[in-house]
């Protein structure tokens, strides 16, 4: 979903540029990419032979790994000519994006946390950084797309809400089990509860990966998966939110809107405590009762000032916008007509049109 973002902000900046994906053709998604689509049998980080075929077959200008990619696959990259831009989302994965096997073929790297979520990185990093000259990795923050006041009052008139007078569920992408039941029933009974209790309309979203029939009820708008762009205006324009603590906190941080959160993966509960830390969330448990109660904590105006004060405090980054700019400025571009000329150059002296590859792993 991000390496979707993202593409559609690059293709909105410079209309002609051509972006590839490379993807596990096992992933319930594949068929849904509009761009072209290169198939591997697994996921493209543990293809190196099959992804290092296709970087070399599309010669292309701009390689994405988003937190996905071997270190022969960053050194295949760059052996071609392209740049390569490596996105990490925890601490984990921005140290293996810092070892010398894929610094040396890193031309830029983004960490979409915010500060506050991630530890600084170490002193040996710093010194292997400046002895080799290479930038640091930018923290960015949260990736996603927002939408103008206009099409949110559009949207949540079709699903016949008002606006900052409903609250939003949502316990990630669906899959997830919480203690053998799945995240997504749990936040539903909470959904249903607290309605119950306070005639706040409520929507649960329960995600792309929920494998069973959804609800069917009358109190509760149940709806089983959305656009980005659309799960951010829904988010943008409610009361509250009852979410995971995954990337939907922090997005829900960087939007300044007051949420209730409980972990629902094994990565989520330190991010959560982080957040809990500087009183930027209602921290919860992944049960029914658990959900409710800080929810109905939410609901006072005290409560949801103090929360919204604290996230004005954090200025978000626009890691969207950044993204691009960063883009631009690593091929000195600065619109459109540049990307144009450039596409011209490229062509006359190695045959290609400037061209970008997502290497997008499939967890």
């Amino acid at each position: 979903m991000r390496s979707m973002i993202i593409a559609k902000a690059l293709k909105l900046r410079w209309p002609s540029i051509n972006i590839h994906f490379i993807l596990n053709e096992q992933v319930a998604y594949f068929h849904d990419c509009p761009y072209t689509v290169h198939a591997c049998q697994d996921s493209p980080t543990k293809d190196v032979v099959r992804v290092n075929a296709i970087i070399a077959k599309v010669s292309p200008d701009l390689v994405f790994f988003d937190a996905s990619g071997r270190a022969k696959q960053f050194k295949q990259a760059k052996a071609i000519g392209a740049k390569v831009a490596f996105i990490s989302q925890h601490n984990k994965k921005r140290s293996r994006g810092l070892k010398l096997n894929r610094l040396f073929n890193t031309d830029i790297h983004w960490v979409v946390q915010p500060d506050f979520c991630i530890k600084s990185i170490s002193y040996w990093q710093r010194a292997k950084l400046a002895f080799f000259n290479k930038k640091a990795p930018q923290n960015i923050g949260p990736v996603f797309e927002v939408s103008s006041s206009a099409y949110q009052t559009q949207l949540i008139e079709q699903f016949d809400l008002i606006k900052n007078d409903y609250f939003v569920f949502n316990a990630g992408s669906g899959g997830h089990i919480v203690a053998r039941e799945l995240a997504a029933d749990i936040y539903y009974q909470a959904a249903h509860t607290f309605y119950r209790l306070t005639k706040i309309k409520c929507l649960v979203i329960f995600g792309d990966n929920y494998p069973k029939a959804l609800p069917d009820d009358s109190d509760i708008t149940c709806v089983k998966s959305i656009s980005n762009k659309n799960f951010i205006a829904l988010i943008s324009t409610a009361q509250g939110s009852v979410i995971s603590a995954g990337d939907t906190l922090l997005q829900c941080i960087a939007l300044h809107k007051p949420c209730v959160a409980a972990p629902v993966s094994p990565d989520q509960p330190a991010r959560l405590q982080l957040c809990q830390q500087k009183q930027l969330v209602l921290a919860a448990e992944a049960t029914p009762d658990s959900l409710v109660q800080q929810a109905l904590r939410l609901i006072e105006k005290q409560q949801a000032k103090t929360l919204i004060s604290n996230m004005a405090q954090l200025a978000p980054v626009k890691a969207l916008a950044q993204i691009v700019d960063d883009i631009a400025a690593l091929f000195s571009l600065g619109n459109e007509s540049d990307v144009q000329k450039n596409s011209v150059q490229q062509t006359s002296s190695q045959q290609k049109t400037t061209q970008k590859v997502n290497v997008q792993d499939d967890n």
